[in-house]
């Protein structure tokens, strides 16, 4: 009798999670279409580049009202708040791998070499004999469509050219996601359950599948006014004498600040986006102030150079140089203060569980030893892969370090901040590598092959480690297992990843690579012509000055971690050093700013009480300006017209 029910608890189990499966595959196959469509072909929307992503919130807020009908109508036929949340997971598995970053970029990549080589930029004398035949398409004839359009994919040349390269870099960019998630299946623990950090990009799925979530009266006060100023400004584009409301003043900086030394300031826009005012009430004060200040922080450092006249640092203020010191030094900080925990990890890794240890292990994605090898095996795999490309084992492992500290970094900021947008741009392993050892002891060979792994590097905006992370803490609170978030993840991504190659090659042999409006074509040309060939070109030595620049923002890291942790009061954080660094922040800093000023006025003048009373309104901005942004890239998808863009 015990086995037929233990057979019976077993059979429920599976169809709880073999249900939210089905649906969300199947919710993968149709919005990596849409995606590509909208943001690689008409560039009309980013619904799958930020921190919180839109094309996974939209189609839970749509889920969650047919659920409730189901409910009421077809009780059977409903998910429960576990499956709901498991099937939004697996759209944002889908968002790491699909849209701007980095499937536009891996496309680019892999397609610009070959076509763009000619005889004056030496591209074959300079790198294409360290490209393997296996990694890439070289045959400019299955070329032509991708870049013309007016084609199809679905040709014995074109599928034969794309099926290699599409199942090697699916593969690879699994099994480097698969490490990250093995990583975060180690520091769950100590993030979530010691450290306590708040996740605020994982509340809003969290909250809107409470019950009666939508029945708030301020959410869809909130919703409706961010819709209308939305409307109207996507009317106003379309036709100019209409009225709109202001809510992006692209060349703020430049108007007001004409005169040396100010005018050093270079490019800062005022882009107030809604649902980066929305998600950043929801943050900290001391986090969200720290983001905006240090971002000016960085002008303040271009209007100093401007009155020293230090123009024999061309590089000055070497942000880029700046950012490594400060990501690498917060991802050993973070490391350090976890040392109990790993030290624990390896030891429940190595010897057999007590009775504690294994209650513990079962409540883990993985099982700590299999994640420990699962790092391992990954990190062997690509070793391999690459090692018989031609590069080093020696460079290969130095890069991983580099990525996998900088991921550590970015996970743990995001979790703790909630900032809406990390662009970490040009600020990646392989600059840092470089500036220490020069191209020379780098090699040809090596500097060639790393510009294939510059996707994954390149600005971190759409980084699957903080959402993987996110998704542990859903798990958490919904509550599911976090070994079938773990396996929905692991589905996802097993899915995501070729359907997303797919949906880009199908749409762009249609339209064409040069007629798009997104980065395909862009991203060859920074990557080949701006980084590689200068490298190639030059005689790049060990960068002494971008180094001290490097060291100098260590030491301020460690001075801000310390002050923090010996003054309570001390509003400065050193993850919004590192954020204030990226020269992406240029998009949000002055929405930022807003959340941060409206949270703090209520907060002083309303208390805790006012502030918990308005945050339902304040999700409504969020989802005011997603749905509508989604309904103009809709517009302009059946259409085929220029819209208004709500995001970026």
């Amino acid at each position: 009798m015990s086995e037929k029910r233990q057979l019976s608890q077993t059979g429920t189990a599976t169809t709880s999670l073999l249900l939210p499966l089905a649906i969300g595959v199947a919710l993968i196959l149709l919005n990596a279409y849409w995606i590509a469509l909208v943001s690689g072909i008409h560039h009309s929307l980013n619904p799958a580049y930020a921190s919180l992503f839109i094309t996974p919130i939209v189609n839970l807020f749509f889920g969650v009202m047919l659920n409730t009908l189901l409910k009421r109508i077809r009780p059977q036929l409903a998910l429960n708040r576990g499956q709901l949340l498991l099937v939004y997971q697996m759209l944002v598995m889908l968002c790491v791998v699909s849209g701007h970053n980095p499937m536009d970029f891996i496309l680019g990549i892999l397609a610009h070499p070959f076509w763009f080589a000619t005889f004056e930029n030496e591209y074959s004398t300079l790198f294409h004999r360290y490209i393997p035949s296996w990694f890439t398409v070289q045959d400019k004839s299955a070329l032509t469509g991708f870049f013309e359009g007016n084609s199809t994919l679905y040709t014995a040349k074109h599928l034969s050219a794309w099926i290699g390269p599409t199942l090697l870099w699916s593969f690879v960019t699994f099994v480097l996601f698969f490490i990250l998630m093995c990583f975060n299946s180690i520091q769950r623990l100590q993030w979530s359950e010691r450290e306590r950090l708040s996740y605020p990009i994982a509340q809003l799925p969290i909250e809107m599948t409470i019950p009666r979530f939508f029945s708030r009266r301020l959410l869809w006060l909130g919703i409706g006014i961010c819709a209308a100023v939305e409307l109207l400004n996507g009317l106003h584009y379309l036709y100019p004498p209409m009225p709109g409301v202001p809510l992006k003043i692209p060349d703020f900086g430049s108007k007001i600040f004409t005169t040396k030394p100010w005018s050093a300031i270079g490019w800062l826009p005022l882009y107030f986006y809604p649902w980066v005012i929305g998600l950043t009430f929801f943050v900290p004060l001391e986090l969200s102030f720290s983001v905006w200040f240090f971002f000016l922080f960085t002008k303040f450092q271009l209007i100093l150079g401007s009155i020293g006249g230090w123009k024999s640092l061309p590089g000055f203020p070497y942000y880029n140089q700046q950012g490594i010191g400060a990501w690498l030094t917060l991802g050993i900080l973070i490391l350090w203060v976890s040392r109990k925990h790993l030290k624990t990890v390896l030891t429940m890794a190595l010897k057999p569980s007590d009775g504690d240890g294994t209650a513990t292990l079962r409540k883990e994605p993985f099982q700590y030893r299999t994640a420990l090898l699962g790092i391992l095996i990954g990190i062997g795999i690509l070793v391999f892969i690459f090692q018989h490309a031609g590069m080093s084992v020696g460079i290969l492992l130095a890069f991983l370090f580099l990525y996998f500290l900088m991921s550590i970094a970015i996970t743990y900021t995001r979790a703790a901040v909630g900032v809406p947008y990390h662009e970490v741009i040009w600020t990646h392993p392989q600059l840092m590598l470089v500036s220490v050892l020069g191209v020379r002891r780098i090699g040809a060979g090596n500097l060639t092959l790393f510009s294939f792994l510059y996707p994954y590097v390149r600005d971190n905006v759409s980084h699957p480690m903080p959402s993987q992370l996110e998704g542990f803490k859903i798990a958490e609170r919904a509550p599911v297992s976090q070994r079938k978030m773990a396996i929905a993840m692991i589905v996802a991504l097993l899915v995501a990843t070729p359907v997303s190659f797919w949906a880009y090659l199908h749409l762009i042999y249609q339209h064409g690579a040069v007629r798009t409006e997104g980065y395909i074509i862009g991203i060859g040309f920074e990557t080949f012509e701006r980084m590689l060939l200068p490298w190639l070109q030059g005689t790049h030595t060990t960068d002494s000055t971008g180094l001290s620049f490097t060291a100098f923002a260590s030491l301020f890291t460690l001075g801000l971690m310390f002050l923090r942790r010996q003054f309570i009061w001390f509003p400065f954080h050193p993850a919004g050093y590192a954020l204030g660094l990226s020269a992406g922040m240029v998009w949000v800093w002055s929405a930022v700013y807003v959340g941060w000023f409206i949270k703090a006025v209520l907060l002083k003048f309303g208390g805790l009480r006012l502030y918990r009373r308005a945050a339902p309104f304040f999700v409504g901005v969020i989802l005011g300006d997603f749905l509508t942004g989604t309904f103009w890239s809709l517009v302009g998808a059946v259409f085929e017209i220029p819209v208004y863009r709500v995001w970026y």
